[in-house]
């Protein structure tokens, strides 16, 4: 589907995507806020944290590995994104760097209680340049900061169907890396990108939370590797309090049932 539009009419599909998602804005009003990926140099590595749109926008949280996006808010383009953007804030370490991005495996998608890999693929754009996703990693392309280090840029996403089809309904996860190449940075920590594809919004919270304990190792609370004594200790060194990490199940509140999910969990080794 993608690349036969491509080859049909010699228009990159994010040209495409960019005039129909402006269009839809200047027609339906903005859009709900959403988060950017914010992408930060530490100790010549790479961080992802999460940041507000704008350019620049404001940070939100300095490590963030999980981001959502809905698919098909143009409702002319029903299997692509735009969303989220990544942008780097201006200082010494991203001035003028060049960075590049892979993916670093397939296709995942949320059965309802875990994840598996599948048989869709999806294809990134940002420009000219294009990669689709395959069963293994895959190596992504440049994009660059400006002289102050400011970047602010949205690659386009499209979901493919099986054999030229439209793809199912269903909730899906694409693992990515950015790594540094002028100057050379040690590459991120894999993140996730959770897109909706024609789900109930309950079911994309329930696939985003899964990710952010078990693909991004949220529930080791210690960072230690694996879930054990330590994080039990953790949770009821939080107990009673509305500690971020410890509240496991995002009620506002470390109790028994954050214990209780450390517990479903124990002996659980990061990826």
């Amino acid at each position: 589907m993608h690349k036969n539009l491509s080859a049909r009419t010699g228009v990159s599909l994010s040209i495409v995507l960019a005039a129909s998602f402006a269009s839809a804005l200047a027609a339906d009003g903005p859009k709900e806020p959403h988060a950017d990926i914010w992408i930060r140099i530490v100790d010549g590595a790479i961080v992802t944290g999460s940041i507000t749109e704008g350019t620049p926008g404001d940070p939100i949280a300095e490590n963030e590995r999980v981001f959502a996006a809905d698919l098909g808010e143009d409702p002319k383009l029903p299997f692509a994104a735009a969303e989220p953007g990544f942008q780097s804030l201006p200082s010494d370490e991203t001035a003028g760097a060049v960075f590049s991005f892979s993916v670093t495996g397939p296709l995942l998608a949320w059965t309802g209680s875990n994840v598996e890999t599948s048989d869709l693929t999806m294809t990134i754009e940002f420009g000219p340049s294009s990669v689709t996703t395959d069963d293994g990693a895959v190596l992504g392309f440049n994009f660059a900061a400006q002289p102050s280090g400011l970047m602010h840029d949205h690659f386009f996403y499209y979901l493919n169907g099986s054999d030229g089809g439209e793809p199912a309904p269903g909730v899906y996860l694409l693992p990515m890396s950015f790594s540094g190449s002028n100057p050379l940075y040690a590459p991120s920590e894999t993140f996730w990108v959770v897109f909706n594809n024609g789900l109930a919004e309950e079911d994309h919270d329930a696939a985003i939370a899964y990710a952010e304990k078990y693909l991004a190792c949220g529930i080791d609370l210690t960072g230690d590797g694996s879930v054990d004594g330590a994080d039990v200790g953790a949770v009821l060194g939080a107990w009673g309090t509305t500690e971020g990490a410890a509240d496991l199940n995002r009620d506002g509140l470390v109790d028994a049932a954050d214990l209780g999910e450390l517990l479903g969990a124990w002996g659980f080794a990061c990826p």
